[in-house]
């Protein structure tokens, strides 16, 4: 069964209901005589009268207590327990016997039945073979218990014995996270990597596993010691199984190495592990097409998003003529703004109508998975278009007309293409004409930002002018401008009255001094998946965030490792940690007109 309970060891046989019915009437008939009814009558009414004074009415408060266990036999923590031992776990309260199933595991895995009392709030667990000697045994109740009124359990439940001597020590907790939120009931395995050196959450099975609780947070106690590799995911095909590429799922920063005490060895386990889970393709990246705009420029058409920091290496492209063999050089390279499975190239100038092969090597997804090798190669033929067309300003931040506007906001302009901003290429400007300076840099090869010098003055209106005369490409082509004005583009905008809103601010500290990479953190509204304001930090230091709506939040933070300006998930198989990165414990309160401060966040090494 592999740790499954099956149902039909809760069904209670017909003919024994049946038996015991019967027996019910024929001693309740045997009873009754004149001196009885009597009897029976007045406990009738002093029933009447005590249902009149106590119990909760009809229409009363529903129950939303959750179950829990009160009980187990052997007790918790026991030792030398016989081998054929049969564990029972006795409930507060009444068990939904279909909630058993796929909700209580064994670690190690042995296989078991768990058969549920008459009254429903006893379980005793029969193993199906005696156990090993000398081990420790867990049994862990998941969330998925429900009562009666389907009430879930709050909590995991973790319950240990041992054949032998005494129990293991060893213990490892955390918290899962999705979209930005605590994630409840997450599975969670741990991997042995003694006897299982390269672990595959797809298809091997694990030493331990449980399961995360209402608030995310998850805890492995009793582990023997040993060397340790954690996975997490959320089970949406509810088969307890983890379907990649379908089921979210965590990469830990790091293996958990415990000594005989249950202690960490050389710091392998210090503080919490915290998950973040993504789903990941588990289809191989590879080029599906290439596509010419002009005699200079060729579009690739991946199957998914490669790694925005290896895109801009030239020597990860071939391009030669089919017949000639003649190469065609690539000057430069960059991610399509519009789309980032969409790679640019910049060429020499091709031969109309020559067929070409590009060949890509080198690159990887966003999960650091390989280019597949098999599918890396396209076909296009020479263009005989001349003139490219004119770059074009595809964004910019924050939007015309926007409102509420930070006064520590920083300009963004994202274009079609590589551009050259000459001297003067982007004013801002209050209403009074007055300009505000502020220094350009590009974030990457299409986006460009500028801070004004100077914070912006509370309930202002502004304006953005993009000169398109000192904005040109690689072609010196100007940039293309639309609207009244053919040779500018104007934008405006309106900062915030703070006198609205609150702010946050405190301290990111990284207890690893070989840490390495920016800071990027995010700032989440309770509930929501997508953050409401995030910030970078160079390195560990002070943040604040202004301008913040009234509300409670979640802090995130992730240490940027290989300086890509993402975070990195990592990869289950082959094996790649993701990135270090962790969420304050508590949940953040802000307030109109205050500064929630003195908000420490502490990355684990």
């Amino acid at each position: 069964m592999n740790g499954t309970p099956d149902h039909s060891a809760l069904k209670i046989p017909d003919g024994l209901v049946r038996r015991v019915d019967t027996a019910r009437r024929v001693d309740t008939a045997r009873l009754i005589g004149p001196a009885c009814l009597v009897a029976m009558a007045c406990l009738v009414g002093l029933m009447a009268v005590a249902c009149a004074r106590e119990g909760m009415p009809p229409g009363g408060p529903r129950d939303r207590i959750p179950p829990w266990v009160v009980e187990t036999d052997p007790p918790a923590g026991s030792t030398h327990v016989p081998l054929d031992v049969s564990p029972k776990l006795t409930f507060s309260e009444r068990i939904q016997p279909r909630s058993i199933e796929g909700n209580l595991f064994i670690a190690p895995i042995v296989e078991f039945e768990a058969e549920a009392s008459w009254r429903g709030n006893e379980i005793t667990v029969r193993f199906e073979e005696p156990l090993l000697a000398d081990r420790t045994y867990i049994i862990t109740v998941g969330t998925g218990f429900r009562d009666m009124r389907s009430n879930r359990m709050d909590s995991t439940f973790v319950y240990a014995l041992s054949t032998g001597p005494s129990i293991e020590e060893g213990e490892v907790n955390g918290l899962t996270v999705h979209d930005g939120q605590p994630a409840r009931n997450t599975y969670v395995w741990a991997y042995n990597l003694a006897g299982k050196p390269e672990p595959d959450p797809a298809g091997t099975t694990p030493d331990y596993l449980t399961q995360a609780g209402r608030d995310g947070t998850f805890t492995f106690n009793h582990l023997s010691a040993g060397r340790y590799r954690l996975f997490a995911f959320l089970d949406q095909g509810r088969d307890r199984l983890y379907d990649a590429g379908v089921d979210p799922i965590g990469v830990p920063t790091r293996d958990v190495v415990l000594s005989e005490d249950g202690m960490a060895e050389d710091g392998l386990a210090d503080g919490p592990m915290w998950f973040r889970m993504a789903v990941n393709d588990t289809a191989a990246m590879h080029v599906m097409s290439a596509r010419v705009s002009h005699r200079r420029a060729l579009s690739i058409f991946l199957s998914e998003a490669p790694r925005a920091d290896m895109v801009r290496d030239t020597g990860a492209y071939a391009i030669a003529g089919v017949e000639e063999g003649e190469s065609l050089e690539v000057t430069s390279a960059y991610l399509d703004p519009a789309d980032p499975a969409t790679i640019v190239l910049i060429t020499a100038p091709q031969v109309r109508d020559r067929v070409y092969r590009l060949t890509v090597t080198g690159l990887e997804n966003t999960w650091s998975e390989p280019i597949d090798t098999t599918e890396n190669t396209a076909e296009f033929t020479g263009s005989s278009i001349e003139n490219p067309p004119a770059p074009r300003l595809l964004e910019v931040h924050p939007g015309n007309r926007s409102k509420d506007v930070a006064q520590s906001v920083e300009l963004r302009f994202s274009f079609s293409e590589p551009v050259i901003l000459e001297e003067g290429a982007v004013v801002l400007r209050d209403t009074t004409d007055q300009k505000i300076g502020g220094d350009l840099r590009w974030i990457d090869a299409t986006v460009a930002a500028m801070r004004p010098d100077l914070m912006l003055q509370p309930s202002t209106d502004y304006e953005i002018l993009v000169l398109a005369g000192l904005v040109k490409n690689g072609f010196d082509q100007p940039l293309q401008a639309t609207g009244d004005r053919p040779d500018t583009l104007a934008y405006t905008f309106s900062t915030i009255d703070p006198e609205s809103y609150g702010s946050l601010s405190g301290r990111f500290e990284d207890e690893d001094p070989a840490g390495a990479g920016a800071v990027g953190i995010s700032l989440y509204q309770l509930r929501d998946s997508e953050p409401a304001s995030e910030i970078e930090l160079a390195g560990p230091g002070g943040f604040r965030f202004d301008n913040v709506l009234p509300g409670r939040y979640i802090l995130q933070a992730y240490r940027d490792a290989n300086g890509n300006g993402k975070f990195d998930y990592g990869n289950a198989l082959p094996f790649v940690p993701a990135e270090r990165s962790m969420v304050h414990p508590d949940t953040l309160e802000v307030r109109l007109g205050w500064e929630t401060e003195d908000i420490t966040l502490r990355l684990n090494r």
